[in-house]
């Protein structure tokens, strides 16, 4: 049931709820998601690994055609970018078939809005927008494509990445209302789901119509495999119980790296689930701080209006308006001096640059990591 992943992790696979999620990817008008699914999880809860080890696969073992993209695999790139070499790198390992070869130029290049990604190889050709291009991957492999996109939200962050996602619909309408051919099916993940709605909140986004929905995180199945693995392992009075580590996982967030982490500490320093259940009773909050420790590193290396302008952004929430007199005058009065407009930006220049803030559009600015929120908040009750 569970096996190493590629970095040593502990991992237990999810084949039932591949198949669930497999299957809204259709044009079923009860069961289906035509509009596109869109699926929200906290970082570090496997959602990622989830779609790599799980649901590539199942898609694969159906018949579709899955390509993927981590529009966080290079944080400096464009989001659209990304997302046409992902099409371009795709294409180019799909032979074409000879009498296709034979009518047209090879595909030099696949374009979207201003950006351009080049195939190697080719010398001479022809351009394809991204409709064109998933249009072609779905002649080539002669089965429906699912294109999933893992961290969108990041493709509000510019003009490029919005129109690839605007451009990713039109493919999917153009597909999906054809009486023949290959189907289009887009899948988007995320980490930040106030993010994730800003493709589909309003009929001006590119996903109107879609809905936000929980990931569903890792749960008792992972818990008692865990369990299982570890407990053969340890004396009779050292071992584990699944409702202590149970309870742990939930402290931490459903973060499997650091209840792997926990329980290690436990099998091999102390009392075993007799331990474990004493720091639940006494010191859960050390094990909260697991998950929170790098928010204090973070939060401690800004300088003094980087973090007054965090504070208001985290209790203003979706109404942060970072350069209204009002917001500056507050931020002013926390950070205990006189600032402007231009040093606010600047702070949020750096936050950026930091990956603790991100712009989902002009003007507007959020927190990158949404848990931090909770952190910042339990920090300042603290006093």
């Amino acid at each position: 049931m569970t096996e190493s992943g590629n970095r040593g992790e502990f991992y237990v696979p999810r084949k039932e709820l591949a198949q669930a999620i497999a299957e809204r990817l259709s044009l079923d008008p009860l069961m289906g998601s035509p509009s596109g699914l869109m699926l929200a999880a906290p970082r570090r809860t496997g959602k990622s690994t989830f779609l790599r080890r799980d649901l590539l696969p199942v898609l694969r073992a159906r018949g579709d055609h899955p390509v993927l993209v981590d529009l966080w695999s290079d944080r400096k790139a464009d989001p659209g970018q990304l997302i046409a070499d992902a099409l371009a790198a795709e294409i180019a390992a799909m032979p074409s078939p000879v009498e296709r070869a034979a009518r047209a130029l090879p595909i030099k290049a696949i374009t979207i809005g201003g950006l351009r990604a080049e195939i190697g190889g080719v010398a001479e050709g022809r351009s394809l927008t991204l409709t064109d291009a998933l249009l072609e991957i779905g002649a080539r492999a002669k089965s429906d494509v699912v294109f999933l996109i893992d961290e969108a939200q990041q493709a509000v962050t510019t003009e490029a990445g919005l129109d690839a996602m605007f451009a990713l619909k039109a493919a999917r309408d153009a597909m999906n209302q054809r009486p023949e051919g290959a189907r289009l099916f887009v899948l988007c993940t995320g980490s930040n789901r106030d993010g994730l709605a800003g493709l589909l909140s309003t009929n001006q986004q590119p996903f109107y119509g879609a809905r936000v929905e929980d990931f569903p995180t890792l749960g008792r199945p992972y818990v008692e495999a865990l369990v299982a693995a570890i407990n053969p392992r340890l004396a009779e009075d050292n071992k584990l119980d699944p409702e202590d580590v149970a309870a742990a996982f939930r402290l931490l967030g459903h973060r499997p790296e650091k209840l792997v982490e926990v329980v290690q500490q436990h099998a091999a320093w102390l009392p075993g689930s007799a331990g474990l259940k004493r720091t639940l009773q006494e010191r859960a909050d050390e094990l909260r701080a697991r998950v929170w420790d790098q928010y204090g590193s973070d939060f401690d290396g800004l300088t003094v209006l980087q973090r007054a302008v965090l504070e208001v952004l985290i209790r203003d929430g979706s109404d942060f308006a970072p350069f209204h007199e009002k917001t500056v005058q507050r931020i002013a009065g926390i950070a205990g001096r006189k600032t402007s407009a231009q040093a606010v930006q600047k702070a949020l220049d750096a936050l950026r640059d930091k990956q603790l803030v991100w712009r989902p559009g002009r003007g507007r600015y959020a927190l990158e990591d949404p848990d931090m929120r909770d952190w910042l908040l339990a920090r300042m009750a603290q006093g």
